[in-house]
């Protein structure tokens, strides 16, 4: 699956790893399973080689508790400047530039350096002369590069990458490794039922679960968990879902409003449930691509577009939709963010 280059890319990074003094570990903000697997994974391997680390995931829910070192990973970016100040300052204060503490920093799992939440502090570091060294882990198409070594491949999941890295450079996977690589490709497959997985996803899933991954445990925790306030949302993703025949576009409109009245006596919102909802709603049958249009907050929109799970044979590539507004993913599903307001206008939504 790899090429000879993409191999000396993997051994290469594996050897940088080895031997940086401090390290960084960032996944996206607003994580999802995939993201903080990929973090758990490879705090328990810098763990077992004795290597000195950190990990930041911007917005980090409560709702992972069953993923190993989840604990660990620091979830503002004022907790991470106080333990940077502290561990490597001297216990003083540190400013913008703080990733020179760092002489590597793995990026998991972030489609863009923008999603990092660290974008002006990368941007700022890499001014100076002895920058930090980066090393990029994603499964998802690239948009542009920023990495000094990049290993991605449009895989199921980023811990399905991961697997291939530690295999490659023949790294030990223990149960804890093992649960973490097995859940983000869980997560991001629906439990195997997105068009995404292949063959190879299902033989790499044997061979985690061979190495002591726990699926039982794994799919409640990533399926069978949902509370009121996801149910409640999915309801009203539901009740908002309207079909335009002419497009066979099937697509549902989430106001601020009707968001908010929900919400509000929540003090978290996971990161996955409207990737969950659009993967629910994808499951129509008479249409060909699903969109989900949120305001999650006043003035700015996010939607979700996935292509229709019961029709394998389409070639749409909702990717594309999502880069004229800026977004991207894969093929099969892809996001994007644009400015702008939702106003519901009887039974109809108008942008503005």
């Amino acid at each position: 699956m790899f090429s000879d280059s993409e191999i000396k890319n993997i051994k290469e990074a594996w050897e940088k790893i080895k031997s940086s003094k401090r390290i960084l570990l960032v996944a996206h903000l607003n994580p999802d399973v995939d993201a903080l697997s990929s973090l758990g994974a490879f705090i328990e391997i810098l763990k077992n080689y004795n290597q000195d680390y950190l990990a930041f995931a911007n917005s980090k829910s409560s709702d992972y508790n069953f993923l190993s070192n989840e604990e660990e990973i620091i979830d503002n970016l004022d907790d991470l400047f106080k333990i940077v100040g502290n561990k490597y300052n001297n216990g003083n204060k540190v400013a913008d530039d703080f990733l020179k503490f760092f002489d590597l920093i793995i990026v998991l799992d972030c489609g863009s350096i923008e999603r990092t939440f660290l974008a002006s502090y990368i941007y700022k570091v890499k001014e100076l002369n002895n920058p930090p060294f980066i090393i990029e882990f994603d499964h998802h198409i690239p948009l542009k590069t920023y990495a000094d070594i990049e290993i991605k491949k449009i895989f199921a999941s980023t811990t399905e990458i991961l697997y291939d890295f530690f295999a490659i450079n023949k790294i030990a996977i223990n149960r804890e490794v093992a649960n973490c690589l097995l859940a983000g490709i869980l997560s991001d497959t629906a439990n195997f039922l997105y068009p995404s997985v292949s063959d190879r996803t299902l033989a790499v899933a044997s061979n985690l679960m061979d190495l002591g991954a726990q699926f039982p445990k794994l799919l409640n925790s990533t399926w069978r968990n949902k509370n009121f306030l996801e149910m409640k949302l999915l309801g009203l993703a539901l009740g908002n879902l309207k079909v335009n025949k002419k497009y066979n576009i099937s697509f549902s409109i989430l106001p601020y409003e009707d968001l908010n009245n929900i919400i509000k006596d929540y003090n978290y919102l996971n990161g996955d449930i409207f990737g969950d909802i659009a993967g629910f709603l994808s499951s129509l049958s008479e249409t060909d691509i699903i969109m989900l249009l949120r305001e999650e907050k006043p003035g700015f929109i996010k939607g979700s577009l996935r292509v229709g799970a019961s029709r394998p044979g389409i070639k749409a590539d909702v990717n594309k939709l999502a880069s004229i507004f800026g977004g991207g993913g894969h093929k099969k599903a892809s996001g994007f963010l644009i400015k702008g307001n939702i106003i519901k206008e009887g039974s109809n939504f108008k942008i503005v």
